[in-house]
């Protein structure tokens, strides 16, 4: 979702902006598009509204959860030890007692634990857990042969989806590492174009988490386009990268191997949805520490 503020708003850009989005008061619109359609609209802000000034405040996958443009304002965006937070034209910094450097009176003490109370509401409590099972390792030459959704809304699973996929042919090694057949494909599986819908629909404009997100994403992009189908606007959080950052000294950093050395005792089935939920607890058990 997107908001956007405009003072001395020009006509044309107004009419632009109705198309996109829903005006609830004089120079502020509303509304929740793709990441490219807003990237789209703040570059026509910049070009159209002249002397006017534009804020426009969005939601994405930080430690925030939402962040924000500025142009023409005398309104800042700063950087407060990792926070992003706006400067008021106005602002005086306040001066400690016989502080020559004219810093900000702000203890190490109280630093410290505005880190500690970030870290800790930095825990998703909504997202989406998606995992996919592959004929290969290549997105050029395989296919996706499962897709596993589940969703977390206030810390507790609200729904789980897993979509078989119809394909021509799956190798020996994939049908004794996942168990899923030819024979279960053929009476279970969707079409690869309906299955992407069904998923894209649940991970759309949501904190999507996935473990080595670069593989499955390359295969659920390359999926999406040779369907005619619009990949979702998600923030993205990999597993498999806040595990590398985590965990110290672990054998590797396969999603199994991350379990058992976290203590979590659940062996991996290689099906999309017992992935998802794995990981889930991985995610969670990383949020202890």
């Amino acid at each position: 979702m997107i908001v956007v503020s405009l003072t001395n708003c020009p006509p044309k850009l107004r009419g632009d902006l109705s198309k996109w989005l829903l005006e609830i008061n004089t120079g502020v619109y509303v509304g929740q598009v793709s990441a490219r359609v807003r990237e789209a609209l703040w570059k026509r802000i910049c070009e159209n509204v002249g002397t006017g000034q534009a804020t426009m405040v969005f939601s994405t996958n930080n430690e925030q959860h939402f962040d924000f443009y500025v142009h023409n304002t005398l309104w800042r965006p700063v950087d407060f030890n990792g926070i992003k937070l706006m400067k008021h034209p106005n602002a005086v910094p306040y001066k400690v007692n016989n502080d020559s450097d004219n810093k900000l009176a702000m203890s190490m003490a109280a630093i410290q634990r505005m880190n500690k109370k970030r870290r800790r509401n930095s825990l998703l409590t909504s997202y989406v857990l998606v995992d996919i099972e592959t004929t290969g390792l290549s997105c050029e030459t395989d296919e996706i042969l499962e897709i596993g959704l589940v969703d977390i809304g206030g810390g507790i699973i609200k729904d789980r989806q897993s979509f078989l996929i119809k394909v021509d042919t799956i190798p020996v090694g994939i049908v004794k590492l996942t168990g899923i057949t030819a024979e279960l494909v053929s009476s279970e599986g969707l079409e690869l174009k309906t299955a992407l819908e069904k998923a894209f629909e649940i991970m759309d404009d949501r904190n999507v988490l996935i473990y080595n997100a670069e593989f499955d994403l390359a295969f659920l992009k390359k999926g999406a386009e040779s369907c005619g189908v619009d990949f979702p606007d998600i923030h993205l959080l990999d597993v498999f990268d806040l595990s590398k950052k985590m965990v110290r000294n672990a054998p590797n950093y396969k999603l199994d191997t991350i379990a058992d050395f976290l203590g979590i005792k659940k062996e991996q089935t290689h099906r999309a949805l017992d992935d998802c939920l794995l990981m889930n607890e991985v995610y969670l058990k990383l949020n202890e520490k």
